[in-house]
């Protein structure tokens, strides 16, 4: 792993920073136990954080993806998914490994060809929409409807599933600004 450290600064480390913040305080965790929609919505936050602060200022192996990957799919498995919203541990858990896939992830994406990043946008956009529409047709298995100690009940699920297409709404526009920008030039 090689730190850039001519871009450690505060223009890179600003957004991941705040993002970190709003998904790691005192109000959020709490909040988080009783809104489903605000756990989802820190995943986002968790992932989106490292990723951006590995992204500006480290340089890893390709590889590292993998394990990225992995911890990502891991907390949205529906036993582990409850857990963390359920009991402290494993929110902390949840939060630790989410940021650190992040970093995981940002950390290999400048040696991606361009062919593995499209790959990649569209594999987890794929594997979101999924998960998105089970929240919307509310899926049992990520609520008390299935797990007793969830704090959520499957009427959460709907919000939950709307706000997740809406991150990857902004994800995905964000996506298609920087690649048209990339190839005319343009803004």
């Amino acid at each position: 792993m090689k730190l850039l450290k001519d871009q450690v600064n505060i223009k890179n480390l600003s957004l991941p920073i705040i993002l970190l913040i709003l998904a790691v305080n005192p109000y959020t965790e709490i909040m988080e136990f009783k809104y489903e929609w605000l756990f989802m919505l820190s995943h986002y936050l968790l992932y989106i954080s490292g990723f951006i602060i590995a992204y500006k200022i480290l340089r890893g192996e390709i590889l590292y993806v993998l394990p990225s990957i992995v911890i990502a799919t891991f907390w949205h498995i529906p036993l582990f998914f409850n857990l963390a919203s359920a009991y402290v541990d494993w929110r902390i858990g949840n939060d630790v490994t989410l940021f650190l896939a992040g970093i995981l992830g940002g950390l290999s994406v400048n040696k991606f060809s361009y062919a593995l990043k499209v790959f990649l946008l569209i594999l987890w956009m794929s594997a979101d929409s999924v998960l998105a529409v089970l929240f919307l047709v509310e899926f049992p298995l990520y609520s008390n409807a299935a797990y007793t100690f969830s704090p959520y009940a499957p009427t959460q699920e709907i919000l939950t599933g709307i706000v997740m297409f809406t991150v990857m709404m902004i994800i995905f526009v964000y996506v298609i600004v920087k690649m048209l920008r990339g190839m005319f030039k343009i803004f």
